[in-house]
């Protein structure tokens, strides 16, 4: 059933004053009442919706998280390192969800949170990464220590330097951030897995 437009603007309301506050104030300092002063609504209101705070985040988090998963490109890491063209497309997708939901990650990023959105990221970008280059390559049971260190250095490249773009140099550009990142992957990672091929 479809939900109300009453229902999805409240949520919306709660959800993007809560981003707010996370960026003045620890996570664990944030009250329910905190929440609902911000948001100019009642408490019941509130709790129609959430449980707690801690709900509040797991939902915030599962939706940026469902938007990242589909940001991730697999094909990325069985692109031929010299095809810089489409290499680069596949880094502009998850470039682009990075740049799109800054104003969401960045506050969660500089929070301690009990959720550790950056692990989630990592370990879905992970499996989805070993999962085509065992597939693409035609991996044994030999070669598997190797290309799960291929895979962890990729993920690690990729989601190292998002973290650093929005933590750290918030004002560089989509396409410096694109200049940084490819041949950083390309021209180092990318070209050790050729070995894969033998």
């Amino acid at each position: 059933m479809k939900e109300d437009l009453r229902v999805i603007k409240t949520k919306e309301n709660i959800e993007s004053h809560f981003i707010m506050l996370l960026n003045e104030y620890a996570f664990k300092d944030i009250t329910v009442k905190m929440i609902v002063s911000e948001c100019k609504i009642n408490r019941s209101t509130f709790y129609r919706h959430y449980e707690d705070k801690y709900a509040l985040i797991n939902k915030i988090t599962d939706k940026i998280l469902k938007k990242y998963k589909k940001s991730v490109q697999p094909k990325l890491v069985t692109v031929h390192p010299q095809n810089t063209k489409e290499i680069t497309q596949y880094f502009i997708a998850i470039i682009d969800f990075f740049y799109d939901y800054k104003r969401i990650l960045i506050p969660l990023g500089k929070n301690s949170l009990y959720i550790d959105l950056f692990e989630n990221m990592f370990d879905f970008m992970n499996h989805t990464f070993l999962k085509e280059i065992t597939s693409f390559y035609n991996i044994n049971q030999n070669k598997m220590m190797i290309v799960s260190y291929y895979s962890n250095v990729i993920c690690s490249n990729v989601l190292t330097t998002m973290r650093w773009w929005h933590l750290e140099n918030q004002e560089l550009s989509k396409e410096e951030i694109l200049d940084i990142l490819v041949p950083c992957v390309t021209k180092g990672v990318f070209n050790s897995m050729k070995e894969l091929q033998s």
